[in-house]
């Protein structure tokens, strides 16, 4: 049965409308340090959700422990940890070729022409969080990347100390303005994320060109190129994987137990992100 374009947009609005509310009982905003430890420290974590954690000897200064990760659907984050592990191995072989045909210089090309092309989503993240100057910087990166660095081929801009390239979205904003990060989740292909991340992707998916050159679907029986917009995203996706990967299998050999530390590299990364 062909399911109109209403009723699926009805189910898609109910679903992050649930993971939302979940989002929003966590209360206030995270507090997060800026440096926190990388993925292979995290691994003592699996002892730490067994035994309850010590108190410091100087909590009493200021220096409390990050709060715990809420991770209720560990079966479902675990069985899909497991189907992306063992789907990155089976794409190695295509994604190493993919390395070896086009050269790093070429992959760097392409990922910079896509997140200039996608600017929207960080400016006007920027903006809604009322960061001028992550805006004036995005807004700065996009006119000279775009003209004198070739379409955004080339990132000119990160020359200069004070324009670097920035990656707000709207789990940030979200956030940003109190919500917090609800329940840890893994998702099929996409990986590691949060209820008030998940919600965040909606936003995310609006800001993005591609939606609106494209669409989503198609619309009122007009045929549209909807097919694209996924296209070009899962390209983008499968350009970064030689660099991810390598950091991926880095995390592996170095960690007791990956699931966890994957888990709280993300939480407390993401963490870090919106305190900044």
């Amino acid at each position: 049965m062909k399911l109109s374009p209403l009723f699926r947009i009805t189910l898609v609005c109910a679903l992050f409308s649930t993971l939302a509310l979940a989002a929003g009982c966590n209360g206030k905003k995270s507090q997060a340090a800026k440096d926190f430890a990388p993925p292979a420290a995290s691994a003592v974590q699996a002892e730490q959700d067994i035994a309850p954690p010590a108190v410091a000897a100087d909590d009493e200064f200021g220096n409390m422990d990050p709060p715990p990760v809420d991770d209720p659907l560990m079966g479902w984050n675990r069985f899909w940890f497991t189907f992306n592990d063992y789907f990155y191995t089976g794409i190695r072989p295509l994604v190493q070729g993919y390395r070896y045909v086009v050269p790093d210089f070429a992959r760097t090309g392409i990922k910079n022409a896509y997140d200039n092309f996608t600017f929207p989503i960080r400016f006007l993240n920027a903006l809604l969080q009322l960061n001028l100057t992550k805006a004036a910087r995005e807004f700065g990166r996009f006119m000279i990347n775009s003209t004198f660095g070739v379409g955004g081929l080339f990132d000119l801009a990160k020359s200069d100390p004070n324009l670097q390239p920035g990656d707000e979205d709207f789990g940030q904003t979200l956030g940003h303005y109190g919500m917090g990060e609800g329940f840890y989740i893994v998702w099929p292909f996409i990986g590691p994320s949060s209820a008030r991340d998940t919600v965040g992707l909606v936003g995310d998916v609006a800001a993005n060109p591609l939606t609106w050159i494209f669409g989503l679907w198609d619309y009122q029986g007009k045929e549209q190129n909807w097919y694209l917009s996924y296209t070009i995203s899962i390209g983008n996706r499968f350009n970064r994987l030689p660099e991810y990967l390598d950091d991926y299998d880095s995390m592996k050999k170095s960690a007791l137990e990956p699931y966890i530390s994957m888990r709280d590299f993300y939480i407390q990364y993401r963490r870090g992100r919106i305190a900044q």
